[in-house]
């Protein structure tokens, strides 16, 4: 029973009701709601207004009797020596001027009483009580106020007030105090006004105003004057301390009441507004009487509205659904009593008729899907195109009264052909074709519009069908959007229209068969489509492993170290040169976190800090570490870079590491040069300036062989730059292989003793040993007389008594001569041998005993042998030096064979170094 329940209408209607009813009852409970704080701040609203308004009243009063009291003081000073009987008089004329003043005093600075008006209430003399009120004034210079009862002479009536005085003084000195008491009776007229305005509207209400220790000072009920009622007054202590607000609590008969509460400005007062709750919300109670009476009408109209639709509409509704829950097995099952409700006039008749021609159609219609659904069957069971052509055709002859079905199929010009018929003649077959352009055609304009076509044949157009026999053909359009459309085209001989019905089953049988052919011809094309995917798979696959292993060797032949890291920061992979770097093997670094890496280069010599700088470092950046190997340091720089997808997004890191110590030395390299060439251009420009502006000068006339002497030093140092920068040229040039070499033949002899006869000897003198009949060499005279010139210079230089320069055939089996420069001074250090052919460098030793010079001597000449094919060799100890350079020949004879050309060269070497005497030499 519970399912039939939650399926019948009733149930649903009556929930739907009910909840239309809660949604009602629960809007009218919110608004009700709104409405009530609506109105309960409307409420609240207008007593705080009020009290509001009572404040800035009783602020504004005593800042008046403040201002009053200030100007009484100044005219006490015009009184001379404050006479008494003149305050007296002062004193009555102010008093009768304001009426809510009891009594006013002139006190001496200590807070005694001199003069009171009234005379007589108080003693002459007497202290002022309350003498809290003459500290503050004392204390302060704006009057102070305190609310109680002056000390009176015995026999007087007390009268409470407010109290307020001020110190009064005259070119800075205190001359006395003006005090007044203020009636309280009189604070107060104002609010019996207001209580008594609303007792004749017939409303209840108490406005009292209270000090800061919760002292009643002014009341609508006057008894209560003087009285502590801070606890009594719901919100006082809030407002006391600057807050306003409103809120329910119990009132002076016990019942509820409302209090709403504000300060009175500059005072540290409040004011109560007090009424009683019921009274206030009135109009609340009204409106929720009102509501009330609503929801009463609408649950009474709404249950009658429910029994006319139960009795009226649901009952017949479910007659008629209990009695027709499935189709009966015939049209003549159908139940009594939907008949008798059909004979109704109104909407339930008509919904039982309907129902009975639903049944009908329905049977009707289930016949015919059953014959569909086997015919659709009988189609879909092949895969063959052609197959399924067939079952087609059967399948639509055993479905509707047709003599002959065909397939037509469009070519590629959009001509439609016969794909496959039955019932039609072979010369319907071969020779029908319809071109796009013959809109008369059923079968054109089926494939056109998309829709079935159907026509009477009358034989007024020539038409094959027609002469077979048949008079109504049908075109129904089997569309595939996958793999091309077909037009199926039924004959039948008598000259009559298909009928609906027909239509619409042969079209709902269209479109099964429209799937049979997509999913035979897709079947068909699936294998050729498959071996293609396949094709190009392998196709897609070889080239990714292609450029994979581009890639690989890409990064491994790279000079630079790669990393890439992941995610979480674990190497990835890592390329050879970073492998070497680190001093790690590939396993030992893939898999690892970063800092195995920075641990790796920090245990073969990097700078610990810039490791440490480097672990913390996260986003891309560079910076240079230095790494030692022995005594050669390297350069590193590393650069952290972030991977990111084809999206965007960062899906790891990476660290490139470069070997920057070639960069470095050539920024070394241009601060040297740069120092150096400085150092060389100076002196010989401050010679040239020096004696230049000498020759200039107009008041000394110079002899002609002292200006020759000038012009020579000029031309000889303008000679020194020149040759300075034809060094610096000639080894950029060697530096970036433009060096251009004009070579012929040359006797070794006379090459050096052209050389030699243009170097100063000095102290050492200088000797040639080179044997005649030596094969020519093939050089560029120049660029060899200059490193003649430099060697023999430098000998020269550092020689102590003796140089000589040597010749002999290279026993290296090779077309060479070995040239030798020898001198005799000190040695060079063993040390810096290594660096004597480098650019700038000039040993310690050497640079104490001749300052001058760039240290690019040797450097050129290591460059010009070498761009000759030859190589530049040194030796030396403490009996001298020798320098050895190898030229190449011009033709490949040499005397003596090689064995003795060796023995020659060996014992010359040997004599050298048996004969050398002296001491230490420097480097050149």
């Amino acid at each position: 029973m519970r399912p039939a329940a939650r399926r019948s209408l009733l149930t649903r209607l009556l929930t739907v009701y009910l909840l239309f009813v809660s949604v009602v009852l629960l809007g009218g409970v919110g608004i009700n709601t709104l409405v009530e704080q609506r109105l309960r701040g409307d409420v609240q609203a207008a007593d705080q207004a009020l009290a509001e308004e009572i404040a800035r009243e009783t602020s504004l009063q005593l800042l008046g009797a403040e201002q009053a009291l200030a100007r009484l003081g100044r005219l006490v000073l015009e009184i001379p020596g404050e006479a008494p009987s003149s305050l007296e008089r002062l004193f009555q004329a102010w008093q009768e001027a304001r009426s809510d003043v009891d009594h006013v005093y002139w006190l001496d600075p200590f807070g005694a009483v001199l003069v009171a008006w009234p005379a007589g209430h108080v003693a002459t003399g007497a202290e002022f009580s309350p003498p809290t009120v003459v500290e503050q004034a004392l204390k302060s210079s704006q009057p102070a106020f305190e609310v109680g009862i002056v000390g009176l002479a015995p026999g007087r009536l007390a009268t409470p007030g407010v109290i307020v005085a001020q110190a009064v003084r005259s070119q800075g000195r205190l001359r006395g105090l003006i005090a007044a008491s203020f009636s309280l009776a009189e604070l107060s007229l104002p609010l019996v006004n207001v209580v008594q305005a609303q007792q004749r509207q017939g409303k209840h209400l108490i406005i009292t105003v209270i000090d800061g220790n919760g002292v009643v000072v002014a009341a609508s009920e006057r008894r209560r004057l003087l009285e502590t009622a801070l606890s009594e007054l719901a919100g006082a202590s809030q407002a006391l301390q600057g807050q306003s607000l409103s809120r329910p609590g119990p009132g002076p008969d016990g019942q509820d009441w409302l209090f709403s509460s504000v300060p009175v400005p500059n005072v540290g007062w409040a004011v109560v507004v007090e009424r009683p709750s019921g009274e206030a919300l009135a109009v609340v109670d009204q409106f929720h009487l009102w509501l009330l009476l609503v929801a009463l009408l609408f649950t009474l109209g709404g249950l009658l509205f429910w029994l006319l639709l139960l009795m009226r509409v649901i009952r017949p509704l479910q007659t008629l659904a209990s009695q027709h829950q499935a189709l009966p097995a015939s049209a003549q099952a159908i139940p009594p009593a939907t008949l008798l409700l059909a004979s109704q006039r109104d909407e339930i008749g008509d919904l039982a008729r309907s129902l009975i021609r639903l049944e009908r159609d329905g049977l009707r219609k289930l016949s015919e899907l059953h014959t569909l659904l086997e015919t659709s069957n009988a189609v879909v069971s092949s895969l063959d195109p052609r197959a399924v052509i067939e079952e087609i055709m059967a399948e639509v002859q055993r479905l509707v009264d047709v003599q002959a079905v065909a397939v037509l199929l469009p070519d590629e010009q959009g001509v439609l052909r016969v794909l496959q018929s039955s019932g039609h003649s072979e010369r319907y077959n071969r020779l029908l074709s319809l071109s796009p352009e013959r809109v008369s055609s059923a079968a054109v304009l089926a494939l056109h519009s998309g829709q079935p076509v159907q026509k009477l044949l009358d034989g007024s157009q020539p038409s094959f069908a027609y002469d077979d026999g048949f008079r109504a053909v049908l075109a129904l359009p089997i569309i595939s959007h996958h793999v091309g459309s077909v037009v199926l085209v039924v004959h039948r001989q008598e000259p009559r229209l298909f009928e609906e019905h027909e239509v619409q089953l042969l079209s709902t049988f269209a479109n099964y068969a429209t799937l049979a052919w997509e999913h035979a011809m897709l079947y068909e094309r699936s294998d050729e489509r498959l071996r293609q995917v396949a094709q190009e798979n392998e196709r897609l696959y070889r080239q990714a492993s292609e450029e994979k292993r581009r890639l690989a060797a890409i990064m491994e032949s790279m000079q630079d170290g790669l990393l890439l890291l992941g995610s979480d920061d674990r190497i990835l992979y890592a390329n050879q040169a970073a492998c070497l770097i680190a001093g790690l093997s590939r396993p030992a670094l893939e898999g690892q976190p970063m800092a195995t890496f920075y641990e790796a280069l920090q245990e073969s010599g990097a700078e610990a800090e810039a490791c440490a700088r480097a672990v913390k470092r996260t986003e891309p950046a560079a910076f240079l570490i230095k790494n030692r190997e022995g005594a050669q340091a390297r350069a590193l720089q590393l650069r952290l870079f972030a991977v990111q997808s084809e999206s965007g997004e960062t899906i790891g890191r990476g660290l490139l590491v470069r070997d920057v110590t070639r960069e470095r030395e050539l920024d070394e390299f241009k601060t040297t040069l740069l120092a150096a060439v400085g150092h060389e251009v100076r002196t010989p420009l401050a010679a040239i300036k020096g004696y230049a502006s000498t020759l200039l000068q107009q008041d000394v006339v110079w002899p002609p062989e002292e200006q020759q002497q000038f012009l020579q030093t000029i031309m000889q140092e303008a000679d020194r730059l020149t040759q300075l920068v034809r060094n610096l040229l000639d080894l950029s040039r060697q530096e970036a292989g433009l060096l251009q070499l004009q070579r012929a033949p040359v006797e070794p002899r006379a090459l050096v003793l052209t050389v030699g006869e243009r170097i100063k000897s000095g102290t050492a003198r200088l000797t040639v040993e080179i044997p005649p009949g030596l094969p020519p060499v093939l050089v560029d005279r120049g660029r060899i007389e200059v490193v003649l010139h430099n060697l023999i210079n430098n000998a020269l230089l550092y020689g102590a008594q003796q140089v000589q320069v040597r010749a002999w055939p290279s026993s290296d089996g090779e077309s060479m001569l070995t040239f030798a420069v020898i001198d005799d001074g000190p040695g060079i250090a063993p040390e810096e041998l290594p660096h004597i052919f480098e650019r700038f460098y000039r040993a310690s030793r050497g640079r104490h005993q001749h300052a001058g010079g760039t240290g690019l001597g040797l450097a050129i000449c290591k460059a010009f042998v070498e761009a000759h094919g030859g190589r530049i060799w040194v030796q030396s100890d403490s009996q001298g030096t020798a320098i050895y350079f190898s030229l190449p020949c011009a033709s490949p004879t040499a005397p003596g064979t090689p064995g003795e050309a060796d023995k020659a060269e060996g014992e010359s070497s040997d004599g050298y170094h048996r004969n050398r005497q002296g001491q230490a030499h420097s480097a050149r």
